[in-house]
């Protein structure tokens, strides 16, 4: 395939597009289980099989066979290229692409490109006047909250002047006209037609992307006036839904794991004390959009927010957000009145990382706070807090962390598991229809049933679970890396897309099943999302993984075999020697066989 965009800017557009949304524009959906059902766009159908999986951002016809991401979606259902798709998808989300065809496109990625250089030249303006010795005040501000000159250039903080313009003139003296500036939101336009700086006597926070651009700016005042913090605006290039404060530096820890806070300081100071995989929300409760991102590059979520009534609230909604795309979520819980700059800060980063381990799954915590809002002390207030319990254990796919949930409860309030468990069975919905058929079908290993098909075939198609199964869990790269290698791979496709996948994981980017899907051409991407739909639904993945590099080993070895074999019964033009080195090689391939 050939491609015109960075894979990243491929992989940022495809997130910001849930699929969910984009197929809605074209077809009718319902939710089924954990995904949605439609009749599909491709083919003629009385009975719903198209079939939209939220969580690994795929769809896949079973009736037709059609499958992959949002691009291939927007391809197929609006008759377009692949660049075309993504140049669709691009304007959808509002981002910027190297270059555009029309006119219009032109003028929207030319003022797109002129904003991100202002903010690149209001950035450089604000560090220069936390430098300046005027403003010495600013840098003792910082220094009284702990932060260092060190970091202080290396998040690019930074200091606006009190004049109601200073960074108006600045760059207007550079050649920006007023209009762009207004677009930029950095400036205002007052009632007598005069224009101001948005940002004024505050500390800046520039708002980086995971390329580097600077997208907006936060900022706090350095008393206790009102509003304390104040961000850019909804411009061209920033839409706080979509992105993360200190994402640029988290994503390239080596940890396994990103913690989700409130605030710029936060982020700032842990990073000071070495906790460097730390994000946060920019002003908003956590959507889609900054969740999928997150998916991306870590394989567990901590969300640490203030203890407050709202604070449990906006965890709550973040956990539910983040549960409902297939994340591994946990909150951090910091003791009352305290926050993640101020404890670190007290006590270290030791006693930080002791809360992080002992942080709350997403069923422990939401039992925790009803235990906190209902009084159990009595029978009343005991029903109520079992039924609403019966309502969270419900919703929990793994019957074995229902069940241990279950005897917790049961024991702590003296109430029988069959009571509980009763309740919770109420609260299930029985899984009917093709949806459930298929699920039943899945969790089902199907290697064996490939008995009669060409072994060269079951081979690519061994490959291609074994790519698919990275992508729905990175964890198991490690298991295949030092035993497999690109070159390894027998078909010359899954051989080019192992190459990208092993490049990605190797530089810790991270893969998900979409951007996967996005590797491949059009005739592979309907076949991995087959695999990915109807053969990746293994009980255990990590044991599947391990059988399927043993039978990619034995067919190496069994082709090998057969070329040994070959060669030796038509040996008229090979030495003693050769044939006898051939049958050495053998006896050693024979061992190895029978070792696996």
């Amino acid at each position: 395939m050939q491609r015109f965009y960075p894979d990243e800017l491929i992989e940022e557009i495809r997130i910001s597009n849930d699929i969910i949304s984009v197929v809605g524009e074209y077809i009718q959906l319902k939710r089924k289980g954990k995904g949605f059902f439609g009749l599909c766009p491709f083919h003629s159908e009385k009975t719903p099989s198209f079939h939209v999986d939220p969580v690994k951002q795929l769809y896949y016809c079973f009736g037709c066979g059609n499958g992959g991401s949002v691009i291939q979606f927007v391809m197929g259902v609006e008759n377009l290229d692949y660049i075309e798709a993504v140049k669709f998808l691009a304007d959808k989300a509002g981002i910027l692409l190297p270059e555009g065809e029309d006119e219009k496109y032109k003028e929207i990625a030319r003022k797109k490109k002129q904003i991100l250089k202002i903010n690149v030249e209001a950035a450089r303006f604000f560090y220069e006047q936390i430098e300046d010795e005027k403003n010495s005040f600013a840098r003792e501000y910082l220094a009284s909250r702990g932060i260092k000159r060190r970091t202080v250039r290396k998040f690019g903080i930074g200091y606006s002047l009190k004049d109601w313009d200073a960074l108006y003139k600045h760059l207007k003296a550079k050649g920006y006209d007023d209009d762009i500036l207004l677009e930029s939101g950095l400036v205002l336009k007052n009632k007598s037609g005069g224009y101001y700086d948005r940002f004024r006597g505050r500390i800046i926070f520039p708002i980086f992307d995971l390329r580097g651009n600077v997208l907006g700016f936060g900022g706090r005042v350095l008393d206790n006036s009102e509003p304390k913090y104040m961000n850019s605006p909804e411009t061209m290039v920033y839409n706080k839904r979509k992105h993360l404060y200190g994402l640029n530096f988290a994503k390239n820890s080596s940890h396994k794991r990103i913690i989700v806070v409130e605030g710029y300081m936060d982020v700032i100071s842990l990073f000071q004390f070495g906790i460097i995989n730390t994000v946060a929300s920019l002003g908003t409760a956590l959507t889609e959009s900054q969740g999928r991102l997150l998916k991306k590059y870590t394989e567990e979520i901590i969300i640490s927010f203030d203890a407050d009534t709202a604070g449990k609230a906006a965890t709550i909604r973040g956990l539910d957000i983040l549960d409902s795309i297939g994340c591994n979520v946990k909150v951090l819980e910091m003791p009352e009145g305290e926050d993640p700059d101020e404890f670190v800060k007290k006590y270290g980063a030791d006693a930080f990382n002791s809360l992080i381990n002992k942080s709350l799954s997403l069923v422990e915590y939401k039992i925790k706070a009803l235990k906190s809002e209902i009084d159990t002390n009595n029978t009343e207030g005991k029903i109520i807090f079992l039924n609403k319990t019966a309502d969270v254990l419900s919703k929990l796919d793994n019957d074995i962390e229902r069940e241990m949930y279950i005897k917790k409860i049961a024991k702590e309030y003296e109430i029988s598991q069959e009571s509980i468990y009763a309740e919770v069975l109420k609260r299930i919905k029985p899984k009917k229809g093709f949806r459930a058929v298929v699920t039943n079908i899945n969790t089902k290993s199907r290697f064996e049933k490939d008995k009669g098909k060409d072994e060269y075939q079951r081979a690519i198609k061994n490959e291609r679970i074994l790519l698919s199964l990275i992508s729905i869990d990175n964890s198991l790269f490690n298991l295949v890396k030092d035993k497999i290698s690109p070159e390894s791979f027998e078909d010359e496709d899954n051989r080019r897309i192992a190459k990208a996948v092993f490049e990605r994981l190797n530089s810790n980017k991270g893969l998900v099943p979409a951007e996967l899907i996005n590797l491949a051409d059009n005739k592979n991407s309907n076949i991995f999302t087959r695999l990915l739909q109807e053969e990746c639904n293994f009980e255990d993945n990590k044991k599947a993984i391990l059988d399927i590099i043993k039978k990619m080993e034995l067919f190496k070895l069994t082709k090998r075999e057969r070329e040994i074999l070959n060669v030796i019964s038509n040996s008229k033009d090979k030495t003693a020697e050769e044939v006898r080195n051939m049958k050495l090689e053998l006896q050693q391939i024979l061992y190895k066989k029978k070792s696996i």
